[in-house]
């Protein structure tokens, strides 16, 4: 997940957050050590990787057998957390809650490089020994454009992270709570129908949202990839679900394939 570093987005990623340990199975006391200590990775860029400017937050989560591996990257200042000095307990809390509540940690950057901060959590009460690097696999793959940008694999993750993330969105944006069904139901569609027509590995989705609506845009897609996720969504007789609840949708194209545009409002 790509986003600005403003701090209500730091709930948004706890949202996506929530969905992938919902599929995992663990314990609420987990999650809650999990989205901790992500949080006050998350907490570090908004106050000081940008020196009180936006810049982009870049969220990786990860399952590598035994262990969830998340990474918090940002392109800022390169401030690495520190070990509070005696007697400022308080400045070096959000380190010490990362090191406690992760069973591993590492803080990677330099100065003006940005920061980088490694956890792993044991899904079994098993470690790993070392912590491996996070392939991205949409590197080849241009993303599709929005102020947030999510890219999940397709399978058991996906509708659950893209439908967590999308109800937050709408909330913000004064949808109604039908309005939030609706909106992840589109998700919920999207997230079954995009693998068959996808170009590479991950489904990705570009938000942006203005006044009481979100932007989605879907892709890169194949070659009429984005009628068949359209036809795809029908249930029975009734027309597909992503033309009844969604305001409007048009196809682009890009460079790496189709994009499929959808606008959601608020149902009256």
């Amino acid at each position: 997940m790509i986003l600005p570093s403003r701090p209500e987005n730091v709930a948004v990623i706890r949202q996506a957050l929530a969905g992938a340990i919902e599929v995992l199975g663990l314990a609420e006391s987990r999650l809650l050590d999990i989205n901790t200590a992500v949080s006050e990775a998350c907490n570090n860029v908004v106050v000081h990787a940008y020196e009180g400017e936006h810049g982009p937050l870049e969220v990786f989560l990860c399952v590598q057998g035994s262990e969830l591996e998340v990474v918090v990257r940002d392109d800022g200042v390169g401030i690495r957390p520190r070990a509070p000095e005696p007697g400022l307990e308080v400045q070096g809390l959000g380190l010490s809650l990362i090191q406690t509540l992760s069973d591993r940690v590492e803080f990677l950057g330099g100065v003006n490089q940005g920061t980088e901060v490694r956890m792993a959590f044991s899904l079994n009460g098993q470690s790993e020994a070392w912590l491996r690097d996070i392939p991205d696999e949409t590197k080849d793959v241009r993303r599709p454009p929005g102020e947030l940008v999510i890219a999940v694999s397709a399978g058991p993750l996906a509708a659950p992270v893209l439908g967590r993330v999308i109800a937050m969105l709408a909330a913000r944006a004064d949808f109604s709570l039908e309005g939030i069904s609706e909106a992840q139901l589109v998700t919920d569609s999207l997230a079954a129908n995009v693998p068959r027509v996808i170009v590479g590995k991950n489904i990705q989705l570009g938000i942006d949202s203005p006044a009481e609506q979100l932007l989605v845009r879907v892709g890169p897609l194949e070659e009429g990839g984005s009628s068949r996720i359209m036809d795809a969504s029908a249930l029975g007789d009734l027309p597909p679900v992503l033309e009844r609840l969604t305001k409007e949708h048009h196809v682009e194209g890009s460079p790496d394939g189709e994009i499929l545009n959808l606008t959601l409002v608020n149902p009256h």
